[in-house]
Order: structure tokens, then sequence, then C-alpha cells
């Protein structure tokens, strides 16, 4: 940030001028490595318009902020309609002066950097305190599949055909309507108890894409028409996406 200054003297130590029209040096201090430019101040002498004169002159060395003792308000107004930030009441030295805004600036900065951690820990926490219900669902979907569900009983629904396996896996996981994250557990499941690639990926696609559950929820707000073309493209994908996977990933 460049920050522009009329003074009275062409150095750090100078002292910041009331008006613009009163200084004999203007300042340009960069407030990154705090290098600086001096630039002579046009006098009185040249007439009513010097103070515009150094003020332009300030902008051209690519001033982006002003500090003034004062300056009339339509000037700032002006000045801050283009972007270029005014501050008057200042006085002083103008190091100090550029000590005092970095050293503000800074403590903004990390401030606003403990506030957007603040808030994404508490965004965190929400989320997760949303999760939870799923992950117990989880939980107890794993303890009933290794319950109920023995290998015998699984190799007698799914074949190892993949085209059987792909139809029996749509049909079964198009009855629920569930969240994916249960979807990869019984997956999981499934496959550790014998289950096929095909079936299995058909039955995770299903489970979170068809939901005939929701049918007639779907029916009286989107229409039967509607429902039925989704219903059936969602089948066809389904088993085609579940074949092509199984294809072209080698785990027939």
């Amino acid at each position: 940030m460049k920050i522009g200054f009329p003074v009275d003297s062409n150095t750090l130590d100078a002292q910041i001028k009331e008006r613009m029209s009163s200084a004999a040096w203007l300042l340009v201090v960069d407030t990154d490595d705090m290098s600086f430019e001096a630039v002579s101040a046009p006098q009185m002498s040249v007439g009513p318009g010097s103070g515009i004169q150094a003020l332009t002159l300030l902008l051209e060395r690519g001033a982006k902020m002003l500090m003034i003792g004062y300056i009339a308000p339509h000037i700032v107004q002006s000045l801050e309609k283009s972007g270029i930030k005014v501050i008057t009441g200042v006085s002083g030295r103008v190091e100090d002066r550029v000590n005092q805004y970095v050293e503000l600036n800074n403590s903004r900065v990390s401030t606003s950097q403990k506030d957007v951690a603040r808030s994404a820990f508490k965004k965190t926490m929400k989320q997760f305190s949303s999760m939870l219900p799923v992950l117990l669902g989880v939980v107890m979907i794993m303890g009933l599949l290794q319950a109920f569900l023995s290998r015998e009983l699984i190799l007698n629904v799914f074949s190892k055909n993949p085209l059987m396996d792909t139809l029996i896996g749509t049909f079964t996981g198009s009855i629920f309507a569930g969240n994916p994250v249960n979807s990869y557990i019984i997956g999981q499941s499934l496959l550790n108890l014998g289950a096929g690639w095909a079936g299995v990926c058909a039955l995770m696609l299903s489970w979170v894409s068809i939901g005939l559950v929701q049918m007639p929820a779907e029916v009286q707000s989107m229409g039967f028409r509607f429902t039925m073309v989704r219903y059936g493209a969602a089948f066809i994908i389904t088993i085609a996406a579940s074949l092509l996977t199984v294809f072209f990933t080698g785990v027939w």
C-alpha cells in the first residue's frame, strides 16, 4: 500500500502538514518496505489550485491512501469514489503514522483470520452433529447384516452372473431410499459375504438414485408422467452404469 502525505521535508522524519496547499514536500511511502518517494510540492505562488496540483502529484506516484490534517469534504468524496482512501485529522511524524497504520492493519488481519478459523470450526462441528445419526445408522446396518445375512443366503440371491446380479441389485436397491454412506457399508458387507461386484454396484447406484418408497410423494409433487419417465430412465442408467463400471474396472 502506498500512502501519500503533505509534509515539511523530504524524509520519513517529516511532519505532516494540516493542508495540502501548505506542504513544502509531498511524500509517498510504500508500507511493504518503507521505501518512499519525495517530490517538491507546488507553491502558493502558482495560484489557488496548488492544493489540487499537489494531490494530483501524489496520485500520479501511485498513492492509494492520503493522510492529512484537513481536506475539503467534497474532495474526500471524489477521491473515495475513485478508490482512494482518505484519513483526516492526522499529524506528527510520517514514519510514526505509517508504523501505526501497519500495526493496526496487521491486527485486523490477525483478528479476521481468527474469526475465519472459529467460523470454520463451528461449521465443522455442526456438520458432524448432523451426520452423527447417519453414522449411528451405518453401525446398526453393519450389525444387522452380519447377524441376519449368511454367506449361503447371499450366494443364493447373487448368482455371480453379472447380468442377473445387476438386475437383482438394481431392483433390491430401488426398493429403499438411502444415504450414500449407508450404501458403501452395505456394499462392502455384501462383498465380504461373497456377492459379485456387478450386483453390489447396481445396488449402490439404485439405493441413492431410485427409491421406490418415495414414488407417491414424487407423483404428487412432480406428476405421474414425469415420475414414471424418471424412474424408467433411472433403472436403465443404473443397469448400464453398473455393467460398464465392472467391465472397465475388470472386476467381473
